[in-house]
């Protein structure tokens, strides 16, 4: 089970290694407002390629990290509004805050938030924000008074992907508080987050987890090229009489492929015959599965470049 990290060098080095890591473009003496009335004026930095600004602020209130973040596709003005803030005690714990650092069964230290949305219409609250998004990584946590609960995983600190996970997720708060009041909806453009069943939690571990969003979005996006419509779960696309049910892979290991195989062949089956089945694997459990395709399934193989998923088959197979 994840931990919550409460000392105060552990979250100070992981600050700095997260202000390393989001460097960007600075814009000077901004005003920022956000959710309750509060407002600052200070330095920014703008993230152009993921879309967002944010700012670390250690003054504002004593005793804590404010990190505070902005949805801004287009280069911030010298007025903006926060999206989100994912603010960490200086040392121990407070769930009063939406943000913890966690630590895996390796060591690895993760950026997570509690759900606490601020500034959404009248209503919302955090079991509205978790079914917005879905599939998303909510994780078991232990805090260190003993009590269990349960945090959303952002991305691992020292990720290849953190900059692009976290924004990822200023996107989803954003997309979030603008909506019209569809709890159920999701936070990207197209609706293919699936559900996580109970059992493949565990069999996910927290690193991969945090990047099936970021290929689920590619997913998606390769099926919109192909002008397929997609529902969840899992990923379904339909053409007319052409039908493919498409299920993802991010963990090699032989328990998590059987279960994702074995859910993904019955939900074929309950699909009917004209259905085709689409199974997407890491580079690495590609030779495992090759026979695969000998029995109607075909294999669609993806490795990393940057933050970015490079499918190998995908288009053959939405083709």
């Amino acid at each position: 089970m994840l931990e919550v990290v409460t000392g105060a060098w552990s979250i100070a080095s992981a600050i700095r290694r997260l202000r390393r890591r989001l460097a960007g473009l600075p814009v000077r003496g901004v005003s920022i407002t956000w959710h309750g009335g509060g407002a600052v004026r200070g330095d920014i930095v703008w993230l152009r390629e993921e879309g967002f600004w944010w700012r670390h602020d250690n003054l504002r209130h004593p005793g804590r990290h404010s990190l505070m973040f902005g949805h801004a596709p287009q280069i911030p003005s010298l007025s903006e509004s926060a999206t989100c803030e994912i603010n960490l005690p200086a040392r121990g714990a407070d769930r009063r805050l939406a943000g913890a650092l966690v630590r895996d069964d390796t060591g690895d230290l993760y950026l997570a938030h509690s759900g606490k949305i601020g500034g959404g219409r009248t209503g919302r609250h955090r079991q509205a924000f978790r079914a917005f998004l879905a599939g998303a990584p909510w994780r078991a946590v232990r805090w260190p008074d003993g009590r269990h609960g349960e945090l959303l995983l952002i991305a691992p600190i020292e990720g290849p992907r953190l900059v692009r996970q976290i924004g990822r997720f200023v996107q989803a708060v954003h997309r979030y508080k603008q909506q019209d009041g569809d709890d159920d909806a999701l936070p990207l453009p197209a609706a293919w987050v699936a559900p996580q069943d109970a059992g493949l939690v565990d069999l996910e571990p927290p690193e991969a987890a945090c990047d099936r969003g970021l290929l689920l979005d590619a997913l998606g996006e390769a099926l919109v090229r192909h002008g397929l419509a997609g529902n969840a779960p899992p990923l379904f696309a339909a053409d007319g009489h052409d039908r493919r049910v498409i299920e993802l892979v991010t963990e090699t290991s032989a328990a998590a492929l059987e279960h994702r195989l074995g859910r993904l062949l019955l939900r074929n089956a309950q699909a009917g015959a004209a259905a085709q089945p689409v199974l997407v694997v890491p580079d690495a459990a590609a030779a495992t599965l090759a026979a695969l395709s000998q029995h109607g399934v075909t294999l669609v193989r993806y490795r990393w470049r940057g933050a970015r998923p490079v499918f190998v088959g995908l288009e053959a197979a939405l083709g």
